[in-house]
């Protein structure tokens, strides 16, 4: 070796780009971990919510002769499906369509030449959707 020969360039760390790289596959871990843990607890507050939906929905389909407090209920009954909308949360328009399993559950099943075969002739309780995914499903009343 001469005296005026060349050093090779440093070999590039391996250890820090793997580093870099783990630190990275971290970062994403973690926001991942933390969309789906909010996700679940919107999940989890919103079915904490529907059975107030369903006593609203029961009392707009009881008889009742004060206007006055009819009014007051649709009025609560137009807040909350405002608030879940807020929160992309809407629920299902299942009467008269034809029984799929994915959204529906049969409680019950109906002789009824009038309606077409597989049909919801009733809904017991509605069915909501979050982000185009059941949140609970409908039960209803199906025409064999």
């Amino acid at each position: 070796m001469g005296l005026f020969t060349k050093k090779a360039p440093p070999a590039p760390d391996l250890r820090l780009e793997a580093l870099e790289a783990e630190f990275k596959n971290y970062r994403r871990r973690t926001a991942d971990s933390s969309e789906r843990a909010a996700n679940d607890a919107r999940r989890k507050a919103v079915l904490a919510f529907l059975p107030v939906y369903d006593d609203l929905e029961r009392a707009l389909a009881a008889p009742c002769q004060d206007t006055a407090y009819r009014k007051g209920i649709e009025l609560m009954m137009q807040n909350l499906l405002s608030i879940l909308a807020g929160l992309k949360v809407l629920p299902m328009q299942s009467l008269g369509k034809c029984f799929n399993p994915t959204y529906h559950e049969a409680v019950s099943h109906v002789e009824d030449k009038t309606v077409g075969e597989e049909r919801i002739v009733q809904v017991v309780q509605t069915g909501f959707t979050m982000d185009e995914e059941v949140l609970r499903h409908a039960k209803v009343v199906v025409a064999n």
